[in-house]
């Protein structure tokens, strides 16, 4: 029998969210007022909201990794996940901790200006190599099983496992409250953090260096407007295939920036004698979430932990002494969370992360390739890197003057950060990359975007810092150019959605399409072969993604991947027990295979007949990702 279904043009993909869509947008914007409640009470409602929804995710990701770690899978995550949203609704119901009008007036601001950025990115899909290898299997493994995975329960699928879960366990606080599994709950939950952390920008470009929290105002209309573009638009770390996916990026940048933030702010309340254990308290539950989000995320925080003494050495208005043993104890949080993890994969998991080589197949002599790699990526990305310089220059500068502010602090942890990580990065090329990998250095750009909204805010702290010395009022071009940044963070999701969707950048489309035609044909559990000409890994990766994590799942199918089809390839395949088989593209033509078109095929017995067959859509001219080779699909 043959069913034949068209593929829906690319051209006319629709934009408009589903009903699901929908449902999990509220989901996620309703599990970050909880974290934000939940954060109040963990402040006794001092500090800003923005900061309070960070430290209510460290105490979700600190209480979820404890219960999962050591607790039986009698006893199912969403247990202690319904604990920390009662706790959130409870901050909530608190006079003395709700949210005061001011804070709804600002986080009302963020939602209006947001709202054609969650018009575009609404009915978003999963993208990326990564999103499909280990962060949405291991998502979907906790929203499935309600417990972490481990050698002796269900298998994962993913290729790192061990890998930390924090920003997983967001997004299963998320997935409780919708009907099925959020594929892109983690890519929303990055949107809400660069803007939280947009509003942090707003109150420094408005108030600094004088920001008081108990008695503090809404930014204005102007002020969040720009504060959200620093964040997004105008962050040189801002690449929206990376930033607005569901990978760790954003998260860890948004946290580091919010951890420099707090540091500043707490040596100001040193050096004025001001009680220290609201920053403290928002600072070590940050520290928390950031140290489990992917595995370098650890190198930040040694980083920070490094860069405070230096801070202190620098800053004689708190010294090397104070500055220590004021911050330690809020190291501990985080510490503990990291052992936690690490004694749990190595118990449980033996295995299933990122690990160092062993040291006689250390990279040693490709060190020179390395660093030579690493010269051409920065020159490549001068724009930012040359940022990263420039703030090393404006800091020389504030320190000859001997200007120690707060915005000298956030640029001396900035530079002192941005040395300790490089120096983590080329240690990791050494002693953990493949060689190939290493002498490349491996997406060095990508993994110092964890840095650029800690420049940002620097910067941005330190023009606020002179204008206010200069002690003149804003001229007119100022003020045009302030309602500008209203209509530009309006009318930016819009005007750039070609880059803001890369998930609709084809082919991805077309094997989405044909995955989700497929699904219907295939049980939840059976043994399926996809036959795909030319892939490189690309195709096959995505594919066996949305089987898997997109509606309709089929979460337990068995998966055999072959690049290349031959007289031998079916009979193998049957051998090996696969009982259906989807050619991707049939490149010899014949009455039951027709050329140019994907073609299911069933078992029966010793021979194969088609069961279903897709025509390809003609190709346009639109630009195709290079990662995903045409010829796998017909075109």
């Amino acid at each position: 029998m043959s069913h034949w279904v068209f593929f829906p043009s690319i051209d006319i993909e629709p934009l408009l969210p589903t009903a699901f869509d929908l449902c999990e947008l509220v989901a996620v914007w309703g599990s970050a007022l909880l974290l934000l409640s939940l954060g109040r009470l963990l402040t006794r409602g001092q500090g800003f909201p923005e900061l309070q929804l960070l430290a209510g995710w460290g105490v979700l990701a600190l209480v979820l990794t404890a219960w999962g770690a050591l607790m039986p899978s009698v006893y199912p995550l969403w247990w202690p996940a319904a604990g920390v949203a009662a706790a959130g609704v409870v901050g909530l119901l608190i006079p003395a901790v709700n949210p005061r009008r001011e804070d709804w007036i600002a986080l009302g601001r963020v939602l209006a200006l947001s709202l054609p950025f969650w018009a575009v990115l609404a009915s978003e899909r999963p993208s990326q190599p990564d999103t499909f290898l280990n962060l949405l299997p291991n998502a979907a493994y906790l929203y499935d099983h309600g417990f972490l995975p481990a050698a002796d329960r269900p298998e994962s699928h993913s290729f790192l496992p061990g890998a930390p879960y924090n920003l997983q366990f967001w997004a299963y606080l998320v997935g409780i409250a919708v009907p099925r599994f959020p594929a892109v709950a983690m890519a929303h939950i990055n949107l809400v953090l660069y803007l939280a952390f947009g509003l942090l920008l707003a109150r420094v470009l408005q108030f600094a260096p004088v920001l008081d929290e108990r008695g503090s105002r809404a930014p204005a209309w102007c002020a969040t407007a720009l504060g959200l573009l620093l964040a997004t638009a105008l962050n040189p770390g801002f690449v929206p295939r990376v930033a607005l996916t569901v990978y760790g990026e954003t998260s860890i940048s948004v946290c580091l920036g919010a951890a420099g933030f707090l540091v500043a702010r707490g040596f100001e309340r040193i050096a004025t004698q001001t009680t220290l254990r609201p920053t403290l308290v928002l600072f070590a539950a940050t520290l928390v979430a950031l140290v489990g989000i992917k595995q370098e995320s650890v190198a930040f925080v040694i980083a920070l932990a490094v860069s405070i003494p230096f801070l202190g050495l620098l800053d004689r208005q708190v010294g090397f002494a104070r500055a220590s043993m004021a911050f330690a104890p809020a190291f501990a949080p985080a510490v503990l969370l990291y052992l936690l993890w690490r004694l749990y994969v190595h118990s449980r998991l033996s295995g299933g992360e990122l690990g160092l080589l062993p040291y006689e197949q250390w990279n040693w002599q490709l060190l020179p390739q390395i660093l030579r790699a690493v010269g051409l990526i920065v020159a490549g990305k001068g724009f930012y890197f040359g940022l990263l310089l420039i703030a090393l220059l404006l800091l020389l500068w504030r320190l000859r003057r001997r200007r120690f502010e707060f915005a000298t602090r956030l640029l001396t942890l900035t530079v002192a950060v941005a040395v300790a990580y490089d120096l983590f990065l080329l240690i990791a090329y050494v002693a953990s990359f493949t060689p190939r990998m290493a002498a490349d250095a491996h997406s060095f750009f990508r993994y110092n975007t964890h840095l650029s909204l800690l420049l940002v805010l620097s910067l941005a702290s330190l023009c606020r810092t002179l204008l206010t010395e200069r002690s003149r009022p804003l001229g007119v071009g100022w003020r045009v150019a302030a309602r500008l940044a209203v209509v530009a963070m309006l009318v930016f999701p819009v005007a750039f959605i070609g880059r803001l969707r890369f998930d609709l950048m084809p082919p991805q489309p077309l094997i989405r399409a044909l995955a989700q035609d497929v699904a219907p044909f295939i049980g939840s559990d059976e043994k399926l072969a996809l036959i795909l000409p030319g892939d490189g890994g690309g195709i096959a990766t995505m594919m066996e993604g949305v089987l898997r994590y997109e509606t309709p799942r089929r979460p337990g199918v068995d998966l055999v991947t072959v690049s290349r089809i031959d007289d031998a390839t079916l009979s193998g395949l049957a051998q090996q027990g696969v009982t259906k088989v989807l050619i991707s593209c049939v490149t010899d033509g014949s009455p039951d295979l027709p050329r140019g078109h994907a073609v299911l095929l069933e078992r029966s017995g010793t021979e194969w007949r088609r069961i279903a067959a897709w025509r390809y859509p003609v190709r346009d001219n639109r630009r195709w990702d290079a990662s995903l080779p045409a010829t796998s699909l017909c075109s």
